[in-house]
């Protein structure tokens, strides 16, 4: 059985005779069904689908209210000043109402007005239930620079649309996908931003309690990454016994590179080499920061943005400035080169480094639904198994059957049983994932950097996939005893074959089957 959250579309908000009716898909609760497990999942993951509705209702009501007193006010000459607009006076009134401050009351209509005014596409996505009121508050703040009203019409549009089809979605999904648009429609807007933000670097002390203090550091994202990634590269440089947590370890360091003492592990081994210190020189030669960008954004022939691995997109000018920069290495990757095949001549388990960074950069972050973990950070996974024992007759190495994955979810799709994944290419050249759950719930998410390298799902593979045409079954072939390993993974090809012919098999009178965008 394959559930997919789609079953949760049954949600409404409606109202009747003055009342708000929520109407809700509610699980099968009878003893011994298959699907039980499968729909008290769903109900207590998805349930919360009202949110969305009831907040778009509450922003339309107070709109109405704004509408309404903006009328009243332009009728009459002198009935507001500056600070008491329509605007405030609607804030004022809710404020009073809600119980709380008035720059929340203004805050709160001000967010109506956008969700109705400048993004009504993106606000559609909120009342249906595909967005959570706190994603749709971070896709506003990424179209909050966008002035010219025109340009933000295009943008609202094109990110509802993006943000319809991108499948499952989280915070930092939300942001980078609108954020890629605004960059590539309005890369002024963009720019201004960065560059009012640049006067805004700093640093700041406050005090903690009576022994403790924060140092807080304002700076670039690129140069606060690098430094993120540098503190953990130092802290790597100590033994599995040191006593630290992590965030301790990382404020020793930062402490000790700032004042110019010595940071080592403190463990009670006599014999471990970094008790007398990291090496930091050694341990920061390891940090590279990844930013992927079209050769035509860095020659200024084109503003379509460029990835910065582990913050999102930034704009191509932004990108140019980090090419011109003296320490910045500029490398060619040209996908064509996968034509002559994807893997490492002398072993076919490996990926070539042009492989291994168009699958990194077109997915982005890990692709586990709901994990955020940067794609440089992440191992390469073969969705379908590679079969070292015969390569012919296991999952290929090629960008369809590769993706990044965090080292926890990499491991909970190899050594924990009912969780499958695989990945689909449809007939545009886009890449999908899909991960199904042990209940049988199937999530699916689209590739995250799609915009930024479309053709590469368009690239003919040069691999044969492996029959696997039979229907799923959880026994082995009679007569043909395997490993457990080995019935596994060829247990989960039969599956994925299945599950693709159930995906393509024509809707009858009583089906609907998905298709992409799903």
């Amino acid at each position: 059985m394959s559930t997919t959250l789609a079953d949760q579309a049954g949600a409404t908000l409606t109202v009747e005779g003055g009342m708000f009716v929520f109407r809700m898909v509610m699980p099968d609760l009878a003893e011994g069904s298959d699907a039980t497990d499968a729909a008290l999942m769903l109900f207590a993951a998805r349930s919360d689908l009202f949110q969305g509705m009831v907040l778009w209702d509450q922003y339309e009501a107070i709109y109405r209210v704004y509408q309404r007193r903006l009328a009243q006010v332009c009728e009459e000459a002198g009935a507001f000043t500056n600070l008491y607009d329509p605007l405030c006076q609607v804030a004022a009134s809710y404020a009073t109402v809600r119980g709380v401050r008035q720059h929340t009351g203004e805050k709160f209509v001000d967010e109506a007005v956008s969700c109705m005014e400048r993004v009504p596409a993106i606000g559609v996505l909120l009342r249906g239930g595909l967005l959570t009121p706190k994603q749709f508050r971070l896709a506003l703040d990424q179209t909050a620079a966008v002035i010219d009203t025109d340009v933000l019409a295009v943008i609202d549009a094109e990110a509802a649309d993006r943000l319809r089809g991108a499948g499952n979605l989280t915070g930092p999904r939300v942001t980078e996908i609108v954020a890629a648009v605004v960059a590539e429609h309005d890369a002024d807007a963009a720019q201004a931003a960065r560059e009012a933000a640049k006067p805004r670097k700093k640093v700041v002390v406050e005090p903690v309690d009576g022994t403790l203090a924060d140092l807080r550091v304002t700076g670039t994202v690129e140069d606060v990454r690098l430094a993120q990634d540098s503190i953990d590269a130092i802290i790597a440089g100590v033994c599995p016994d040191d006593p630290r947590g992590k965030a301790v370890r990382r404020s020793d360091a930062v402490i000790a590179l700032l004042t110019g003492k010595v940071f080592a592990c403190q463990c009670a081994g006599d014999d471990c080499p970094s008790r007398a210190g990291v090496d930091v020189a050694a341990r920061l030669a390891t940090v590279v920061l990844h930013v992927v960008a079209r050769r035509e954004s860095l020659t200024g022939e084109s503003d379509i943005p460029a990835y910065l691995d582990g913050f999102g997109p930034i704009t191509a000018e932004h990108a140019r400035d980090i090419a011109a920069d003296t320490d910045t290495v500029v490398r060619d990757l040209d996908v064509t080169d996968l034509l002559g095949g994807a893997s490492q001549p002398s072993n076919g388990y490996r990926p070539t480094a042009a492989c291994d960074a168009l699958v990194r950069a077109v997915h982005g972050r890990c692709t586990h639904p709901g994990c955020d973990m940067p794609a440089y950070r992440c191992d390469l996974d073969h969705v379908a198994e590679y079969n070292h024992d015969d390569p012919a007759a296991g999952g290929p190495t090629c960008p369809c059957n590769l993706n990044p994955k965090c080292r926890f979810h990499h491991g909970l799709k190899t050594f924990v049983d009912g969780w499958l994944d695989d990945q689909i290419v449809d007939a545009n050249g886009v890449i999908w994932t899909e991960t199904t759950t042990p209940e049988g719930i199937t999530v699916r998410s689209r590739a995250l950097n799609h915009w930024l390298l479309p053709e590469l799902g368009l690239l003919p593979c040069v691999h044969h996939d492996a029959p696997t045409t039979s229907r799923p079954t959880t026994e082995s072939d009679p007569g043909r005893p395997r490993a457990r390993t080995a019935a596994k993974h060829r247990y989960r090809m039969r599956m994925r074959a299945y599950n693709r012919r159930t995906r393509e098999r024509p809707a009858g009178p009583s089906s609907a089957v998905e298709t992409p965008p799903f």
